[in-house]
């Protein structure tokens, strides 16, 4: 199994933001050059405010010559944001997608002073297997498979310039039937440098420079 990850942001507020989607060259693949396609993206930081919503996109492709579901995707809840609340049932982004509030140990959490990351197991085995992303064969097909889930965070208040880096995984893939698989060239659930089943997204807080003067 192989699949990849590309997260990227495609809203802020109302506002839909278009331009950050993948590119995807399957050039090295097909020629087994690589195990992996190229992805082309932007990666700069995107200016925002407090108290606004980003919609984040997970897009997850699959590279690999089995079908597979993403059974579980994970996303980490760095400082500076909040995963905006939703009530089950609500039409909310994050109500469609389910995701989960869990601690550093996977457990599942309320508290959330208690979360580390947020899990969603909106891709798992479905009963008609409209979750189920189709192997990549070169001699059919001109694109990869892919399927999408979106999650929504709001940004805090504070008191920061730097950047704020959110990160998103493949936490679990599994066949047809429902059996855990291995990714051929990554490692599921662990945060590795350059492994291609997880990506970043980045925001930045606008800096407000304001002063009062008064003449009489």
């Amino acid at each position: 199994a192989d699949l990849v990850l590309r997260k990227f942001i495609t809203g802020l507020d109302d506002e839909k933001i278009t331009n950050r989607e993948p590119q995807v060259d399957l050039k090295d693949l097909i020629s087994e050059k690589n195990t992996t396609a190229t992805y082309t993206h932007p990666k700069d930081a995107i200016l925002v405010a407090p108290n606004q919503i980003v919609t984040y996109t997970l897009r997850i492709y699959n590279e690999g010559t089995m079908d597979v579901y993403a059974s579980l995707i994970k996303d980490d809840i760095p400082a500076g944001l909040q995963l905006v609340e939703y009530r089950d049932g609500d039409g909310s982004i994050n109500d469609i997608y389910n995701w989960k509030l869990v601690d550093e140990n996977d457990k599942r959490v309320t508290d959330t002073a208690k979360a580390k990351y947020i899990v969603s197991d909106a891709l798992a085995k479905d009963e008609n297997g409209k979750n189920l992303i189709k192997a990549f064969d070169p001699a059919t097909m001109k694109e990869l498979d892919y399927r999408d889930v979106q999650v929504q965070f709001k940004v805090l208040e504070q008191k920061r310039t730097d950047e704020i880096i959110n990160y998103a995984q493949v936490s679990e893939q599994t066949d047809k039937n429902g059996n855990k698989v291995i990714d051929r060239d990554s490692t599921p659930n662990k945060w590795i440098k350059d492994e291609d089943d997880q990506d970043i997204e980045k925001i930045k807080l606008l800096e407000f420079d304001l002063a009062l003067r008064k003449w009489v």
